[in-house]
Formats: C-alpha cells, sequence, structure tokens
C-alpha cells in the first residue's frame, strides 16, 4: 500500500486516505475490469451469432463425419473378424486333410453316408452332424472317402464357431473334385442336379489364382439362398497345398444379422444407419421406411441349382425410388455430407465406404432436429449472458457499499491503533513508564509488544549503565588504572584521574597529545607512533603497547596502551578514539624476577644433570669392582657356610644399587627429555606370548599360573620394542612379587576407545595378589611410593609404575590401573594402534593358514627401511617358532647378535657401515648355531664390484615378497636337517 501524500502540505486524516486507496487501487480498477468483461462478452455474442450458421453447419457435418468413419470402422472390424475365420478355417481344413485317422472314425462317418444309383455320395438324414455331397461327376471308384472321413474331423471345430457368433449362418467346404460340406446339415441330394460341377457355381471363381491371386480372403456381394435361408454374404478363403487349389471354404452371414446391428447402435440427434453394396441396400432398419417407403423382404424359395446357372445376387429395389435417387447421387463419391429431400421431409446424409469391402455405410439425421436442439442452446446461453451482466452490475453496487463501510471501520481502528503506538512512543522518549497495550491487528499488537519490551530494556539498559559506571569507577579506583578519550577534531585527550596520579602528575581535565608523547620514551615513541597510525587508516582494528612514560619524579614507569576508534565521519576519517591505560609496572618487574628464576632453574637443571652423571659414573666404578669380586667370591669353593651367605647378600645388595641407580637415571632423562624413543608397528600377541615364556621359571618357583587372553594375537601398536619391554618387564614383575601363593595372572589384548573418545590398543596385565584400594590409587604412579610396602621385604625401588606411565605418555598413550584391596590389581598399557592392513592382505593372499617352523629360530633384521621392517614383523606373526628382531644401525646389530644368536641375517639399508664389513664382524662373534644371510633391495657399488660373503645364499626385493620369504625358509629348512644328519 502506498503512503499518504498531502497535496497541500498538511498531513491526510487516516479515514480519507484508507478511502481513496481503496477507490482507487481496488474499486476503481474493478470497475474498468468488469467494463471491460462486459465489452468482450458483448463483441464475442455479436461475433458468436454472425458465425453461428456456418459454424453450426460444419459442426453438424463435422460429427456425421465422425459419425459415419467410426461406425464404418466398426463394420470393417467386422468383416475382418469374417476374413480371420475364414482363413483360420483354411489353415484348419488343411491340416485335418493330412492328419490320419482311425478305422473307428472311418466306419463311423461313412456309415452316416448312402450312395444313389447315379454314383452321388450324401448324407440323407439330419443326425445332427454335417451335411455331405460327393457329386456323381466324379465316379465312385475316384471319390475319395479319407477325405470325407478327415475333413469330419474339424465339425467339432465349426459347430463351435457357429454356436459362439450369432451372425453366422452356415460354414462350408466346397472341393475341386465335386465334394461339398456344410454345418449345419443341409439336404444336399435335393438342392444339387446329379452330376453337378461344384466349382463352376455359386462364388467358387471368386476364390480361384485368376480372379484372386493374392490368395487372401473374398467377400461376396449379397446373394439368394439357394436353401432358403433369406439373402447372405459370404467370405471364401481358398484352401491350397502348396499351387494346386483343393477347395474353397466359406462363412455365410445373414443380412438380417447386420440389420440387427444397425438398429441396435446409439447415434445423436435420432439417426440411423444404412449399409449398401453398389446399388444394393444390405441392411436399413425399420425407421428408415419413413424416409424411403416400405421396404418388402424379397420372396426367397428353395430350388435345386441346375445346369450352369450361377446364384441369384440382390439387385435394386424397385420400388424405393429415394433410395435409388441417393445411392446414384453418391455413387461416385467415397465419403462426404449431403442435404437429401426424402419422403418424410429435408435429411442430412453421411456417407463412408467400408475399408476392405465394396460396401458404404450411410447415416441419415433429420436437419430440422439438429437445428432446433442447437437453437434451443443458443437460446439458453443468451438468457446466461443477460443473468451474468444484471449479476455483475449488482454485485459491483453491493461491493461499493461494503468497501465503504469497511474503509470506515478499517480507518477508524487503524487510527485509534496509531494514536495508541504514538503516544507508547512519546513515553518512552520522554522516559516514562509505559503501560502493555492490546491491538486488534497482530502486527499492530506486535508493535506494541515491541514498544514495551523496548522501555524495559531503554529502564534496564539505564539501570546496568549507571551500574557499570559505578563498576568501572570501582575497578579503576581498585586497580589504579585508568581510561582515555582522545576528540581528533579538538585534539583534547581526555584521561581518568588514575592516570595522572600513576606519573605522579596533577590531576587536569584533559591535555593535548602531543604533550603526553613528549613524557614518552623515545625508545618507545616510533612504535606507539605506528600502532596509533594503523589503528587511524584502519589497517588495524585495536593495538595494544607496553609505553614508558617519566614519573614526575624522573624513574620510567610501564604503562599498557590499549586503544581502538570509535567513531568516523562520511568519508571514513577518524573522530573519536578511546581505550585503556594499564599499569604493568608490577607485572614487568614479576617478568624480570620470573626470567631470572628460569634461568636458575634451567642451570639447576644442567647441574642435576651433570651431578647424575658424574654420580653414576663414580658410583659405578666401585660398584661394578664391587659385582665382580662377589662374583669372584662366589666361584670359591672352599668358603664357608656364613661366609657365602655374606657374599650372596652383598651380591644381591649391588644388583639392587644397580638397578636403583638405572631407574634413577631412566628417570633423570625422560625428565630432561634425552631419552630418545624409536616407535615402530609391533605384533603385541607375539611379545606377549615370547613374555610369557621368558618368565615361566619364574611363575613356577613362585607357584603362579598364568594365561593368556589373545583375541587372534593380531593387535598392533605403534611403539619403542626396548621401552615397551621394559614397561611389560616392569608390569609383570609387579605381578609376581605383589601375588599370593597359587595366585594367577592373567594378559590379554584388545582395542577399544580410550577416556578421550579415541581408538587405542591396549594390553592388559591382571593379577590375584594383594590388590589396592581406592585411597591409595593417587600414589600408585609417584616415585619411590610402594603404598606402605616398603618394609615388607618385597624387593623394589618405587621407580617402575612411574617410569613406566612416563614411557608410556612418551609414546602416545598411558597406563591405568585399578583394583580392590586383597582381590588383586590390572594394570593396563594403552597405545596408538599401528596400520599394517597393506602387509596383512599381502600375507593373507599367499598363506591361507598359519606356517610352523619345525624348530625355534630368530631373524635379525638390519634396514632403516620402515616397510622391510613391517613386511617381516607381520609375516613372523603368522609363522609360530619365527621371532623377528629388529636393527637399525650397524651397532644396534651387534649388540643384538650377541644376545639373540639369530639363524639369520637380512640386511636392508644399512647406512653406517659396509654391508660385507658388517657382516664379517657378526661372524667373527661366538655362536652356536650356524649362520646364514641374505640382501633386499638395491645394492652399493662397493658390493657389486666386491661381491658378498657365500654365506649371502640368496637376495630379495624391498620388502620382501612371499615368494623370497618362502625360498628362506625351506633354504633353512634344509639347512638344519644336513646339520642335524652330520650330529648323527
Amino acid at each position: 500500500m502506498s503512503k499518504p501524500r498531502p497535496t497541500d502540505g498538511a498531513p491526510r486524516p487516516t479515514r480519507r486516505w484508507v478511502w481513496h486507496e481503496l477507490l482507487r487501487h481496488a474499486l476503481v480498477p474493478l470497475l474498468v475490469l468488469e467494463v471491460a468483461l462486459l465489452g468482450c462478452y458483448l463483441v464475442l455474442h455479436w461475433l458468436v451469432s454472425g458465425q453461428q450458421d456456418s459454424t453450426r453447419s460444419e459442426l453438424v457435418n463435422t460429427q456425421l463425419e465422425q459419425l459415419t468413419h467410426y461406425e464404418a470402422e466398426h463394420i470393417s472390424l467386422l468383416a475382418d473378424d469374417w476374413r480371420s475365420d475364414a482363413r483360420q478355417l483354411a489353415r484348419s481344413t488343411l491340416r485335418h486333410m493330412d492328419t490320419p485317422v482311425t478305422s473307428r472314425q472311418r466306419e463311423q462317418e461313412l456309415k452316416r453316408h448312402m450312395s444313389a444309383g447315379d454314383g452321388t455320395l450324401y448324407v440323407a438324414e439330419n443326425d445332427g452332424g454335417a451335411g455331405s455331397y460327393y457329386s456323381s461327376l466324379v465316379p465312385s471308384y475316384l471319390q475319395d472317402h479319407d477325405k470325407v472321413v478327415r475333413l469330419s474331423t474339424m465339425d467339432a471345430q465349426v459347430s463351435d464357431m457357429l454356436a459362439t457368433q450369432s451372425e453366422l449362418r452356415q460354414i462350408w467346404f466346397s472341393g475341386y473334385d465335386g465334394y461339398f460340406r456344410m454345418l449345419p446339415w443341409t439336404d444336399t441330394r435335393n438342392i444339387f442336379t446329379p452330376g453337378v460341377d461344384l466349382t463352376s457355381y455359386g462364388f467358387y471363381y471368386l476364390a480361384d489364382d485368376r480372379n484372386n491371386p493374392s490368395r487372401g480372403a473374398v467377400i461376396t456381394p449379397p446373394y439368394q439362398d439357394p436353401v432358403g435361408s433369406g439373402w447372405l454374404v459370404s467370405t471364401l478363403m481358398p484352401v491350397h497345398r502348396g499351387d494346386f487349389l483343393e477347395g474353397v471354404v466359406g462363412i455365410d452371414v445373414t443380412l438380417d444379422s447386420l440389420v440387427e446391428r444397425l438398429e441396435n447402435a446409439e447415434l445423436p440427434w435420432g439417426a440411423y444407419l444404412i449399409l449398401v453394396s453398389d446399388d444394393v441396400v444390405m441392411a436399413m432398419p425399420r425407421v428408415g421406411e419413413q424416409d424411403f417407403g416400405p421396404q418388402p423382404a424379397p420372396e426367397v424359395v428353395p430350388m435345386p441349382l441346375l445346369h450352369d446357372r450361377f446364384l441369384d445376387t440382390a439387385h435394386d429395389v424397385e420400388n424405393s425410388p429415394a433410395m435409388a435417387h441417393l445411392l446414384r447421387s453418391i455413387s461416385d463419391e467415397a465419403q462426404g455430407v449431403r442435404s437429401v429431400s426424402l419422403l418424410a421431409g429435408e435429411r442430412l446424409v453421411g456417407w463412408r465406404s467400408v475399408p476392405g469391402t465394396d460396401w458404404r455405410l450411410l447415416a441419415v439425421v433429420d436437419a430440422q432436429q439438429v437445428n432446433s436442439g442447437i437453437d434451443i442452446w443458443n437460446e439458453r446461453f443468451n438468457q446466461l449472458g443477460y443473468v451474468m451482466l444484471m449479476g455483475l452490475i449488482l454485485f459491483f453496487f453491493a461491493l461499493l457499499v461494503v468497501m465503504r463501510w469497511r474503509a470506515e471501520a478499517m480507518a477508524a481502528t487503524l487510527s485509534e491503533s496509531l494514536a495508541r503506538l504514538s503516544d507508547m512512543a512519546l513515553r518512552i522518549g520522554r522516559g516514562q513508564p509505559v503501560v502493555r497495550e492490546r491491538f486488534q491487528l497482530q502486527e499492530l499488537d506486535q508493535a506494541g509488544e515491541a514498544l514495551r519490551e523496548a522501555a524495559q530494556r531503554r529502564d534496564q539498559i539505564e539501570l546496568e549503565r549507571a551500574e557499570g559506571a559505578r563498576h568501572v569507577e570501582m575497578v579503576m579506583a581498585a586497580s589504579g588504572d585508568a581510561t582515555w578519550r582522545y576528540d581528533f577534531d579538538q585534539d583534547d585527550l581526555y584521561l581518568h584521574e588514575n592516570f595522572f596520579l600513576m606519573l605522579g602528575l596533577p590531576v587536569r581535565a584533559s591535555m593535548h597529545l602531543a604533550d603526553l608523547d613528549a613524557m614518552t620514551h623515545p625508545e618507545d615513541l616510533v612504535g606507539l607512533l605506528e600502532a596509533r597510525w594503523r589503528v587511524m587508516h584502519g589497517e588495524s582494528w585495536a593495538e595494544a603497547r607496553d609505553v614508558r612514560y617519566r614519573h614526575a619524579r624522573g624513574h620510567w614507569i610501564w604503562v599498557q596502551i590499549r586503544g581502538q576508534i570509535t567513531r568516523r565521519d562520511h568519508e571514513g576519517r577518524p573522530q573519536r578514539a578511546t581505550g585503556l591505560a594499564l599499569d604493568i609496572q608490577r607485572h614487568k618487574q614479576s617478568l624480570k624476577l620470573l626470567e631470572a628464576a628460569r634461568d636458575s632453574a634451567t642451570e639447576a637443571s644442567q647441574s642435576k644433570s651433570r651431578f647424575f652423571s658424574s654420580f653414576s659414573h663414580e658410583i659405578r666404578t666401585p660398584l661394578n669392582a664391587i659385582m665382580g669380586f662377589t662374583d669372584l667370591l662366589c666361584e670359591e669353593a672352599d668358603l664357608t657356610r656364613e661366609q657365602r651367605r655374606y657374599v650372596d647378600e652383598a651380591s644381591h645388595a649391588a644388583a639392587q644399587l644397580s638397578a636403583l641407580i638405572e631407574d634413577v637415571l631412566q628417570m633423570s632423562s625422560l625428565e630432561a627429555g634425552d631419552l630418545p624413543l624409536d616407535c615402530q608397528p609391533l605384533s603385541v600377541g607375539q611379545k606377549l606370548i615370547r613374555l610369557a615364556g621368558q618368565y615361566q621359571p619364574r611363575l613356577e618357583s613362585a607357584n603362579l599360573t598364568l594365561s593368556l587372553a589373545l583375541e587372534g594375537e593380531s593387535l598392533w601398536l605403534n611403539a619403542d620394542q626396548r621401552r615397551l619391554d621394559q614397561i611389560l618387564g616392569n608390569l609383570m614383575g609387579n605381578a609376581i612379587k605383589y601375588n599370593r601363593e597359587g595366585g594367577w595372572i592373567r594378559l590379554a589384548i584388545g582395542q577399544e576407545r580410550n577416556a578421550s573418545g579415541v581408538e587405542m590398543g591396549w594390553v592388559e596385565i591382571t593379577d590375584g595378589g594383594f590388590g589396592f584400594d581406592s585411597a591409595q590409587a593417587v600414589q600408585l604412579f609417584q616415585p619411590f611410593s610402594r603404598l606402605g610396602r616398603e618394609d615388607s621385604g618385597i624387593e623394589g625401588t618405587g621407580l617402575g609404575l612411574a617410569l613406566s606411565r612416563e614411557l608410556a605418555r612418551r609414546m602416545g598413550g598411558d597406563i591405568t590401573a585399578r583394583g580392590e584391596l586383597g582381590e588383586g590389581a590390572s594394570f593396563r598399557v594403552w597405545l596408538p594402534l599401528a596400520d599394517v592392513s597393506a602387509h596383512e592382505r599381502v600375507v593373507q593372499a599367499a598363506w591361507s593358514a598359519e606356517k610352523v617352523l619345525p624348530v625355534p629360530c630368530r631373524w635379525l633384521v638390519i634396514s632403516t627401511r620402515a616397510q622391510d621392517r613391517l613386511r617381516l614383523e607381520v609375516i613372523g606373526s603368522h609363522v609360530a617358532n619365527l621371532e623377528i628382531i629388529i636393527a637399525s644401525s650397524a651397532a644396534q646389530a651387534l649388540r643384538l647378535v650377541r644376545d639373540v644368536s639369530p639363524c639369520l641375517v637380512i640386511f636392508g639399508d644399512v647406512p653406517d657401515m659396509n654391508v660385507a664389513a658388517l657382516f664379517a664382524e657378526i661372524q667373527r662373534m661366538p655362536r652356536e648355531l650356524p649362520l646364514w644371510a641374505v640382501r633386499i633391495g638395491e645394492r652399493h657399488a662397493s658390493e657389486a664390484a666386491g661381491g658378498l660373503p657365500e654365506a649371502f645364499f640368496d637376495s630379495g626385493e624391498s620388502p620382501p615378497s612371499m615368494s623370497d620369504i618362502e625360498r628362506w625358509m625351506t633354504h633353512l629348512l634344509v639347512s638344519f636337517q644336513r646339520a642335524c644328519d652330520t650330529d648323527r
């Protein structure tokens, strides 16, 4: 809706404006629309009246043409059905003529026939079967009685057709040799003259190749049935065996059935149909007698067929000149509509040829009846138009009155509501209380609610602003900080009194910015000016700078200046800025103290590391001497029992002290971050199996039972192998030490989400020992804490759990514990999962089942390539009695060879030593079993030139393929077998 526009400078009243807008935007357009509609209606009515006659004639002609077209198509479909039935009978006749019959069938059929003295074969009596006639033109000894019997087998099919299709009068077959068969039965002996040639009579000739080269079904003209059945139309179909004409089948239809079909047709305007053929009326309902006169049925007298006489066809009915005139006038046109004067008056006649025949279908309708019906509808249409015209006029005047009344009511409602809203807005602006108003219109009611909420929000903001101002004043007074505001136009800087107190200056209302810059430390002024420039030009929204200002007493005070532009003009120039001035003098002093403390702590940490390093070196030298001499004394045979006990105690004490020093050094290295970790994917299931084997002697001596729950041993974790062994050793040792006689230990693995929701793998060691209560769980992982068991006689330093948890956390995991006093404890080591799915697929594709080595064997893998190590680790998890040991350097490999004594060394990428030289050093070490080696991956130039030792029996790709692995396992098995045979 448009806004009310005053014409004389004064506002327009709401009531007048609403009525004006309603009249201008609703009633006037509606009036114009109605006038346009009425004009269109009158023009259309005039045009329709002018074109009514021609349109009515075209409409009637079109509908009459469509009517004749539809009915002609219907008659054509009926004729097509007759042709289809005739073709089916022809095929069936030929098939039955070739079908062998039994002697019983032959006897039954020939028993029905009689033979006349002149040689004619016929059926004399109606026994429910077919009529049959064999002309004496064919001597009896040449008559084909087998054909008579075979054709009798299709009587049932013909009877079904006659029973299901009421328009069919009779069905017959006429053979080339003078044999004739018909259903239903007919006295053929009295119809046919003895010795008659049936192929020369009737319409037989229409089906031969000369008159019917396409060999299709043919419909005859209407003719008189010699049997006395009236006027018929026959459908003929030749029966050919190859190019030989065996005979003709025929289907006879009486014209009475066509008349019945035409009388039953439901047609508009009281029309009726006539079916004609050339100049013959084939079928006409009784209603046609009023236009064409009575049509007496032709007299049909049965007569025998004389020699050389064809059947009589129908001719024009001489006592119907109107029909003859009509047929002659339309003889040259296949279809059309014409007005014709008949006996009962003017009639419209439409005709159309029936497709597939020489027939034509005529539709006759009374033209006056058609016109009278259309005139009635035209009169009703005119009356309806007058009613609509008057109704539109009355509706407009009624609408005008209602709209005027509604406009007055709407204007009054709007005026009153707007006045109340204006009063509420004025009260809000004056700061007066506002009472909630209710309005009839939803939008106005929402506006009133919004004004009330605005009033409440105004009161709340005023309270919050006053409270905030008081709070700011309290904060500023308590903290000593200050606010500032700068006016760019006046170059006035307004500062809180705390700022002047902070610098020991007298309090004043404002100062110039240049005066404040003069008090700024020269080293800080440049950065402050740059930050101010960035904020002014919009490159930074806000800035905070630590600046030193000169105190009134001469020393420098640290102040943090924070500010931003709060107002700009339309061109973007700054007009006002606000911010804070924070006293950070104490913060700066504390920061200096913290830096000094940090330097002191760093120096202390370095001193501690140097102390532990010197301490471990100084204490290990005499400790090694003590352990060495105690070992020598243990080997003496002449010691007394008392002396040997003293020596054992001293050796045991020295071992405990060595373990304590090692734990303390590792804890110190972890705290300093100097303990390196090499995390690699590890198969935890295999590791726990080896762990159980290592601790089996201790378990047996302590009378403990160990169980494993490994869930397929398929868990892979990302961890440092050495440190994981250390963690599991500490937890396993505690489970043995803090267990009870005849107790149990359970090892389990699995994966699930930890407390943080991350999918992790875990290794759990559970025992049925002493356990701990929830109050002691807080001290469980504290260094040197043994939960009150320091004097229990159980050995330990109290560093194992603390060291294990720190190692687990450094590897990206953790250790959690749960227990119950007297019921046992459970420790779970959480570590990240490792993805070895690609290598698992390679192994599973090659091996459908796990492999087993007959003897335990260790393979040492020396390579820096992670894929080599991971592929062999996965393979080791699928082969029983095979242990894969990994080394990433030559030095580490030499230590492992001395400790584990491998049977096969796999050399991959060895960066720090020549492969041949490294293998030579390995061979110099004492060992009990033979040692073999293989080389995988690319060789260095020195290896290609100098070659490898004979112990390198094979080489492979990197990472090793499954065919390489199987070849190496086969070689080792053969070598072990040879070694065993040699020993025997």
